[in-house]
Parts: C-alpha cells; sequence; structure tokens
C-alpha cells in the first residue's frame, strides 16, 4: 500500500494522543462489557438491519443474525466464534463464519484491547467487506467521568495483494442510573481510511464475477470457453482520507448474567469513490444511512 500523506498522518497521530476516540464494531460483535476479574463463557444473539461499513453498503440490504460464543480468561486472553445468518427472505443463508483470538485489560480507568479476527465468507456473500480475509484490531478508552475518549486502528488483510489500514476517533458520555443496571451512551465517531477492500467489492460483486450474482449485476461473464473482463478502478482505494461520521445511541440493560443491547446509528459517509469502468468514470452516489443492533448474551 503506498505511504500515507504526511498530513492526514500528523492529523491522525495529535487525534489519537489527545485521547478523541473510540471504535467501529465489526458488524458481528456484539456489545461486550470488559471483566477481567473472573474466567467465564458467555453466549450472544445479536441481529443488525443492514450490513454497513464505514457508511458503505450494497444496494441490497443484509440483515444478519448472529449467534457467537466467547470464552474469557481472567488472565485477559479470550476466544469468540460466530456465524452469521443473512435472513433476506429471498438469500438467506449462512453468509460468514469468523473466529477471534484477543487480549484485553483494564488498568484504573484505562481500557485496552487487542484482537485478530479471521473471517470466511459465503462465495456468494454480497457484505460489502466480503474480500476482506482478516483483520488485526487495537482499541484503547480512557473514562475521564464527564466523557469518554480512546482510540482504535484495525489493519485489513484482503483478498488482494493490497490491504488496508483504518484509524478512529470518537467521543462519548455514559448515563448510567443509581443501581448499575441501565446505561445510555450518546457517541459521535469519526472514521479515517483507505479503500482497497472496496475496490475489491466492487470488482468481485458489482461490475465483476467473483462472487456470483447477489450484488448489484455482474459486468463479467462467463460463457463455455468465452470470458470477457471488464477493468475497473476505484481512483481513492489507497487513498487515506475521511470516510465517514456515525452518531450512536448505545443501550445497554444489564441484570446479572444477562446483557440487553440496543444502537440505533445515524452513519454519513465521506468522499464517495470514483469509478473508472473500462473508459467511463462514475461518481458514486453515497447516501446517509439508518441502521441499528439488539443484542442478548448470557455469562455463566
Amino acid at each position: 500500500m503506498k505511504n500515507l500523506n504526511l498530513k492526514w498522518l500528523i492529523i491522525l497521530l495529535s487525534i489519537i494522543f489527545s485521547n478523541v476516540a473510540f471504535s467501529q464494531d465489526n458488524l458481528d460483535n456484539d456489545f461486550k462489557t470488559l471483566d477481567n476479574d473472573s474466567t467465564y463463557f458467555s453466549i450472544s444473539l445479536g441481529y443488525i438491519s443492514d450490513a454497513v461499513y464505514l457508511g458503505r453498503k450494497d444496494s441490497i440490504t443484509a440483515p444478519y443474525l448472529y449467534p457467537s460464543i466467547t470464552y474469557h480468561n481472567k488472565s485477559g486472553f479470550y476466544a469468540t466464534g460466530s456465524f452469521s445468518y443473512l435472513t433476506k427472505s429471498d438469500e438467506s443463508r449462512i453468509d460468514l463464519f469468523l473466529g477471534t483470538i484477543g487480549y484485553d485489560f483494564t488498568i484504573k480507568k484505562f481500557e485496552g484491547d487487542i484482537s485478530f479476527t479471521k473471517y470466511f465468507f459465503n462465495t456468494d456473500s454480497y457484505n460489502v467487506i466480503s474480500e476482506v480475509e482478516a483483520d488485526f484490531t487495537a482499541m484503547f478508552s480512557y473514562d475521564f467521568k464527564i466523557i469518554n475518549l480512546g482510540a482504535s486502528a484495525i489493519a485489513f488483510i484482503n483478498n488482494s495483494s493490497d490491504s488496508d489500514i483504518f484509524l478512529s476517533s470518537a467521543i462519548s458520555h455514559d448515563f448510567v442510573t443509581n443501581n448499575q443496571k441501565f446505561q445510555i451512551s450518546p457517541t459521535i465517531e469519526i472514521y479515517f481510511g483507505s479503500q482497497n477492500f472496496y475496490e475489491e467489492y466492487y470488482v468481485n460483486n458489482r461490475f465483476g464475477s467473483g462472487r456470483g450474482s447477489s450484488g448489484q449485476g455482474n459486468g463479467q461473464g462467463t460463457g463455455g470457453t468465452n470470458q470477457t473482463t471488464t477493468t475497473l478502478v476505484l481512483e481513492e482505494s489507497e487513498k487515506f482520507d475521511l470516510m465517514a461520521i456515525e452518531f450512536s445511541l448505545p443501550i445497554w440493560y444489564v441484570d446479572n448474567a444477562i446483557t440487553l443491547s440496543f444502537s440505533p446509528t445515524l452513519v454519513i459517509p465521506k468522499n464517495p469513490a470514483t469509478l473508472t469502468v473500462e473508459d467511463t468514470v462514475y461518481e458514486e452516489d453515497l447516501e446517509n444511512t439508518f441502521y441499528w443492533l439488539v443484542g442478548a448474551s448470557y455469562k455463566f
């Protein structure tokens, strides 16, 4: 991947080290509360109304139901296994398996989480990150009582030889009831990154034949021994830039071992892609998206 623009690198490092941060949950992660003092298993079931990543999505909605199981050791090491079931009536199938190993910790008001996730997408998947093979993620946050600030960095390993780097920042505030069972945390998040994963998604879903015909359509086809190849270039694929601003309202209810969660989210995508398909140039028309997540988990 090409070197990051120096100006953006300086800005982003300033954001991180001034503690203005948080992270975007992968769409298969349930809301997780750190508990480093005990060893436990947890099972969860979540639902997301549409698969949206950094404001990018397919033209066809991708609602997922995703059960998962997690083992967390009191040392901080944990492992999670999950799959995502596409609930759209004409596309119902298991669309993704994934496994995560990681380490989390808490030092007073400072929290951190470092993890590696491996993805196994269905060959017919039209998920916008369906060309991602794995990711490395580091997330850090600090509770200043009035506000929560933190930072996260994600590295995508894509099916192609190109990878992606993402940095995110956010600010939130916690409203918690006296009995510590109910919490609302209004959050504003900003995401920066490159778009090699998005170019591969376009090549294989919208204009290519790499993953069946579930997306918007194919610009590449096969018939017998004849093959037509469409050349596609996404101008911003290796450019590191602002990708999205997101407003969310995560809500949690915790009662002993049971956790219920809900998060309505509005994402405003930035810097739409410029696509060159053969000799034709297209300007991507990105739209603001409202989606939501709901989940339940049990710890034992």
